[in-house]
């Protein structure tokens, strides 16, 4: 493709101020999950590129559709009638539940025998790191690039990292229905020098249960673009969790985390949502 060929992508900022002036009034709402910066990304000869290219991408490609749907940018009205299709990285996958969100705070103590504030903290950031690292009996998590097994399990991602009298770390902890304070607790017990573990669920595990004609829509639509339809965890509640009532579902494509946004990426979501949006008779 050349450079030339990639300017039939919508320009990001002009995208921006479409979605802003759209008026979410249709019997489909669409809404695309994460912050949009549209002066961070760029087109080049592949698609989009830069922080939030995934966003502007799906965003796109929600303004992309043949059919009289509802954009909602860049708040979504929850009050308005209809099911909710939410665009968001999931390779081309369905879903109908989104992992929580925890947070954990560790404290460690300082020996006086470590020396200055940085002596001894790649050691002690190394054991936390250990401590949470993602394990499991059966799953090949090691290699889990896509998430498929990471995605429906407890993980901890470092949020930030303090250091004065004491270590402080706090996580991003994704969270299950099963996940336990006592078990996240547990994964910090054994460190050396732990003074204390506090944890909070922020957002708790959203499920949904869609409509038999909203779920065969997506997949149905799914089938016949991708030859299948495949079910996983959305990795951010986000907006998903946000939007009241069990009448929607997320779906698009991108990986979550990923700078660049494929043309064909773009071109495979629109196919999907124009193809979900005609088994629902939504006029074009």
């Amino acid at each position: 493709m050349t450079a030339t060929e990639s300017l039939d992508l919508p320009d990001p900022e002009a995208v921006v101020a479409r979605a802003s002036d759209s008026t979410p009034d249709a019997s489909v709402n669409l809404v695309v999950a994460g912050a949009v910066d549209a002066e961070r990304v760029k087109r080049d000869e592949d698609g989009y590129v830069g922080e939030s290219a995934g966003v502007v991408g799906r965003l796109a490609a929600a303004l992309g559709v043949e059919a009289d749907v509802a954009v909602h940018y860049p708040e979504p009205e929850f009050t308005a009638d209809g099911p909710w299709l939410v665009l968001a990285p999931l390779s081309g996958f369905v879903s109908t539940v989104a992992t929580g969100v925890g947070r954990a705070t560790v404290t460690l103590e300082r020996d006086a025998s470590d020396g200055p504030p940085l002596d001894g903290l790649d050691e002690r950031i190394a054991g936390m790191a250990e401590a949470v690292r993602p394990d499991h009996d059966s799953y090949p998590v090691d290699s889990d690039d896509r998430g498929v097994f990471t995605t429906g399990m407890t993980t901890f991602a470092l949020d930030s990292l303090s250091v004065d009298e004491a270590l402080t770390a706090t996580f991003h902890v994704s969270t299950t229905p099963g996940t336990r304070p006592s078990d996240v607790k547990a994964r910090f017990a054994d460190l050396t020098g732990v003074e204390s573990v506090e944890y909070e669920s922020v957002v708790g595990v959203e499920r949904t249960a869609p409509s038999r004609s909203l779920r065969e829509a997506v997949e149905a639509a799914h089938r016949d673009v991708r030859g299948d339809c495949e079910y996983e965890w959305l990795p951010d509640p986000g907006v998903f969790a946000e939007i009241p009532g069990a009448e929607k579902l997320a779906l698009g494509t991108g990986a979550p985390g990923s700078r660049a946004f494929s043309r064909d990426q773009y071109e495979t979501c629109v196919e999907l949502l124009d193809s979900t949006l005609s088994n629902l008779e939504v006029d074009a």
